[in-house]
């Protein structure tokens, strides 16, 4: 591979990488019981403060949410079951005014160990303080991705004008193709942004 190819190819991966940190860490699993915001909130009804989850609301509704804490303590003292219920509520409330402060709709919480492993991989990367792993890996399934399916459809584009039948499987290959560099292009393009919801990281991240 030519020195400046392999560069770009690493602006490219890790540009994707960010972005799929950025866009699916802090949004496809805000709603999970295992996502970082319930998980958050756990861990301050336990130590009865509210002020680690306040970061995850605009400070608009900050009163809010420290008011549906405060209630939260009280109910819980009454037993396991208004323990429960109570913890819900705060869960629920907590998770609809974060993502209604980025444009989304909530959904409801969603259980927990369906968080994709992407997701959990760029969450790893940050716990660690080091994304070098993560990119690495990325870029070498795009890489060996990337140079599979421009094989088959160079192959098969050699071919497309010797039968209809051919014809079409390079057009499938060319479609397998393009689609897929496109999908690395779309997760470049929305680093910046705040997709919820977004399969394009996830694309780039693996093959189809």
């Amino acid at each position: 591979m030519k020195p400046i190819f392999r560069k770009s190819l690493h602006a490219i991966v890790a540009a994707t990488a960010l972005s799929l940190l950025v866009v699916n860490s802090a949004a496809a699993h805000c709603d999970a019981m295992d996502g970082p915001v319930i998980t958050e909130a756990q861990a301050a009804l336990a130590g009865a403060d509210v002020t680690p989850l306040l970061k995850w609301v605009p400070a608009a509704d900050e009163g809010h949410i420290r008011a549906v804490f405060d209630k939260t303590l009280r109910v819980r003292a009454l037993g396991e079951e208004a323990r429960e219920f109570a913890d819900h509520q705060l869960f629920t409330t907590l998770v609809r005014v974060h993502r209604a402060s980025e444009g989304a709709p909530f959904t409801g919480i969603q259980p927990a160990g369906e968080i994709d492993p992407a997701v959990i991989a760029a969450d790893a990367a940050l716990e660690q303080g080091n994304i070098d792993e993560l990119v690495g890996r990325i870029t070498r399934k795009f890489e060996q991705t990337a140079r599979e399916r421009f094989a088959a459809a160079s192959n098969a584009r050699k071919q497309a004008g010797e039968s209809v039948a051919a014809g079409r499987e390079f057009v499938e290959a060319y479609v397998q193709y393009v689609h897929y560099l496109e999908d690395v292009h779309t997760a470049i393009s929305a680093a910046g942004g705040h997709d919820h919801g977004s399969p394009v990281a996830a694309g780039a991240a693996h093959a189809h």
